[in-house]
Parts: structure tokens; C-alpha cells; sequence
């Protein structure tokens, strides 16, 4: 398989980077990463920011669908939305599309990609997310699809919008005011 949007890509290692991050740091240790109280999030959260191995941390929670706790200064809920599965994992439609979980880029922000396995097996390419802003990249099938969505979304807008404007100019054409209410017929 290729195209123009092939690309290379690495799995993430989730044992290479932990031993750098802030939360294996003894003073951190009593942090409650997969607490369900809003206050241990925030100071899960706030550690997170400071990390230098924030990225690698989400890239491994959104790979490996981490969908429970914080990972890189986001919870489950940010989590879930960016990879478009519910609690059970399965893919799902919400009406909010993903976001960039390293530096909060809307959708639009946000690109496909397909790469060459290079763990090889069943599947000889995988489906990834790059954020134009950041160049943060990361793959799921299931975010992929939410954003070709998306996309699909927009450009149905998009035409139906051209249209209307294509019809208004046609009526301006044949003198019809558009800025004239219309009369009532009853």
C-alpha cells in the first residue's frame, strides 16, 4: 500500500521513557494517577505538564488505548474522546470529534496517515494522526476514522454552502431581492 500521505512510523516503547518521568519520582509516588476525585486529578494533571516525557506518555496511553487515569496531563475523558471509543473500548460516534492530546489542536488541525508496519504480522501498515501544529503523531485506527468524518462533515458543508451561494447569485441575477421579506400567500 502507499500514496502521498505514507509515512514511517515507530511504536512507542511505554518502558524506555517511564523511569524519566515525573511521576516515578519518589516525592510524586503518593499521587493518585487513576483517582476518580477531582482534586487528585488536577494534581495528577499538574505534575504531567512539568514532564519531560509528557509526550511519549500520551502517545503510549493513545496507542495502547489507555482509557483509565491520567497520561500526560490527560484524563480518560480526553482520552476516549481522542481515540472515539466508550468505556468498553469500542469505536464510537460522539458528537465532538478528537483534538490533539499534546497541544489541544482542533480537528481541522489534524491529518490521516498510513505508515509500513514495521512490527509486521497480520497488518503491513497502520493508521496514524499527525497534528500540523505540533507534528505530534500517534496511531489509531478509530481516531483516523472520527477524523476522516469530520472531513466528510465539513465538506458536505462546505458544498452546501457553495450552492446556496451559487442560487443567490442566480436570483440576484433575475432582480429577485433576497433582502425582501416574502409575502405572506394565506
Amino acid at each position: 500500500m502507499g500514496g502521498d500521505n505514507m509515512t514511517t512510523w515507530k511504536p512507542s516503547d511505554p518502558f524506555e521513557w517511564q523511569s524519566k518521568s515525573e511521576c516515578a519520582k519518589p516525592v510524586n509516588r503518593d499521587i493518585d494517577f487513576f483517582s476518580h476525585k477531582s482534586e487528585d486529578k488536577m494534581k495528577a494533571k499538574n505534575i504531567c505538564f512539568s514532564c519531560p516525557v509528557r509526550k511519549d506518555c500520551i502517545k503510549t496511553a493513545l496507542e495502547n488505548m489507555e482509557i483509565w487515569g491520567i497520561w500526560g496531563g490527560r484524563d480518560e475523558y480526553e482520552i476516549r474522546r481522542t481515540l472515539s471509543v466508550n468505556i468498553d473500548k469500542a469505536e464510537t460516534r460522539y458528537d465532538r470529534f478528537p483534538k490533539c492530546l499534546y497541544c489541544g489542536a482542533k480537528t481541522k488541525f489534524l491529518r490521516p496517515l498510513i505508515a509500513d508496519n514495521p512490527e509486521g504480522g497480520r497488518w503491513t501498515t497502520v493508521r496514524l494522526v499527525n497534528c500540523t501544529l505540533c507534528d505530534f503523531t500517534w496511531r489509531s485506527r478509530t481516531s483516523v476514522n472520527a477524523i476522516n468524518a469530520y472531513f466528510k462533515l465539513t465538506s458536505d458543508k462546505q458544498e452546501e454552502f457553495d450552492i446556496q451561494e451559487i442560487l443567490n447569485e442566480e436570483l440576484e441575477e433575475a432582480g429577485v431581492d433576497l433582502n425582501e421579506p416574502e409575502e405572506d400567500l394565506d
